[in-house]
């Protein structure tokens, strides 16, 4: 229990009542201070959260479409890009296809042009398939006068040395099949009137044709294979399909080898 000052014999008692009240309160006004500051620093912090939040979200949208934009003007001047170049390739394919499809045509006519000179320069020629082979180095004379020989005694035709310009065999020799003979004549009149006596050969082992071009032998090849074609010829040079029906045809290198085509009459003139 407190006495009294041993300096100033003075009682301390309510001294020390009055610094316990003084001390009690101060305790709980920092006790109530704190729980205020703890307060206002809670809702501040609640609220700093929600603005900064905010802000974030806002700038975070703000980018996403800033992004999202310079993305999709990239791919839009990209695809503006592609779509003029694609442009440009199209116009450029189209005239190469142009191009291209002026020179096929070219190329035809350039190529039927030079068939066609081909063929006039055979003109007054034959082809002899048949005719006896017997030697490797059969010489032009002895050709010419087995030729001669052939057409006077097998075809009835009042044929000379003279009628023949020249003549040769085709090929390599062969004893199990003989060579056939191209042969030339001095006029296209001696040329028809042995195309005319063939008719004679029928049923022989001799056949006499035109002297054609490559092209225009297979021509005729190509033509006879079809079914709507009974037979195929040429005359000077000028290739023709008889069809099953009668009908003829004119055949030249760009005609469509078909039986459609062959069969339409609108496509053909009359001979």
């Amino acid at each position: 229990m407190p006495g009294p000052d041993k300096s100033t014999g003075v009682s301390t008692r309510g001294s020390s009542v009055s610094k316990d009240r003084r001390q009690s309160g101060f305790g709980s006004e920092v006790k109530d201070r704190r729980t205020v500051e703890d307060r206002l620093d809670e809702l501040l912090s609640s609220m700093l959260t929600r603005e900064y939040l905010d802000r974030k979200i806002t700038q975070l949208k703000e980018d996403i479409c800033a992004e999202n934009k310079e993305i999709t003007d990239r791919l839009e001047g990209r695809i503006h890009d592609l779509e003029t170049d694609n442009e440009d390739l199209r116009k450029t394919v189209e005239s190469l296809e142009g191009e291209i499809g002026r020179l096929h045509a070219a190329r035809g006519k350039a190529d039927n042009k030079l068939n066609d000179l081909e063929q006039h320069g055979r003109k007054d020629s034959l082809r002899i398939m048949g005719l006896e082979d017997t030697s490797e180095k059969e010489s032009v004379e002895e050709c010419v006068e087995k030729i001669v020989e052939f057409v006077t005694d097998k075809l009835s035709v009042n044929l000379t040395r003279n009628d023949i310009n020249i003549a040769h065999r085709l090929g390599n020799f062969n004893r199990a099949k003989p060579r056939s003979v191209i042969v030339k004549f001095t006029t296209r009149r001696m040329k028809h009137e042995i195309i005319r006596a063939r008719r004679k050969l029928k049923n022989t082992r001799y056949v006499i044709f035109e002297d054609l071009t490559r092209d225009n032998q297979q021509i005729l090849k190509d033509a006879f294979q079809l079914e709507c074609v009974k037979n195929t010829y040429s005359v000077d040079g000028k290739l023709f399909a008889v069809l099953m029906n009668g009908r003829k045809r004119r055949l030249f290198m760009d005609t469509p080898l078909d039986t459609g085509y062959l069969m339409n009459d609108g496509n053909f003139r009359r001979y």
